[in-house]
């Protein structure tokens, strides 16, 4: 069995970007096989994030990482993709890392940050939600509360199968 961690990556109290703080503490509620792990939740920063994957090095086989992540799709849309690992330009890189530091939460930046730092195991997957409401405030929008037991099915079948 592949040890897998699962975590979600978003903003407390930004409504429907809160999606990964929020469904990481619901799916540590749940029952899942000893190779998953849920993890405390992925959004305090891609340089910490890259620190303890250093400090820990073999820490998983797979990752799978959800988050609500504006792609300009219809609003609930969910996607589910294997992460390739391509890196855009230098400049770019140190754009995200400069964001990173900064506080910006945002998955492209973790993915960035950790696959610059050579940190990822070989199985990346990603679950996205294409969110309707980014103001502040708790709760997801109506769109969102529709489609969360299919994000949660969807980050099951990709913690348990991949893609």
């Amino acid at each position: 069995m592949k040890k897998t961690i699962v975590g979600g990556v978003g903003y407390q109290f930004m409504r429907d970007l809160s999606l990964g703080p929020v469904l990481t503490e619901e799916l540590a509620k749940i029952e899942w096989p000893e190779h998953i792990s849920i993890d405390a939740d992925f959004s305090y920063g891609p340089v910490a994030i890259v620190q303890r994957f250093e400090c820990e090095p073999n820490l998983c086989d797979r990752i799978v990482l959800f988050s609500a992540v504006e792609r300009g799709h219809p609003p609930g849309k969910i996607t589910a993709y294997r992460w390739q690992g391509e890196l855009p330009e230098e400049e770019e890189i140190q754009a995200r890392v400069g964001e990173a530091v900064t506080g910006v939460v945002n998955l492209d930046n973790l993915l960035i940050v950790g696959e610059q730092f050579e940190i990822w195991p070989n199985e990346v997957f990603v679950v996205e939600v294409e969110p309707a409401d980014l103001g502040w405030g708790d709760g997801f929008s109506p769109v969102i509360d529709e489609v969360i037991d299919e994000v949660v099915r969807t980050i099951k079948r990709v913690a348990l199968e991949g893609v």
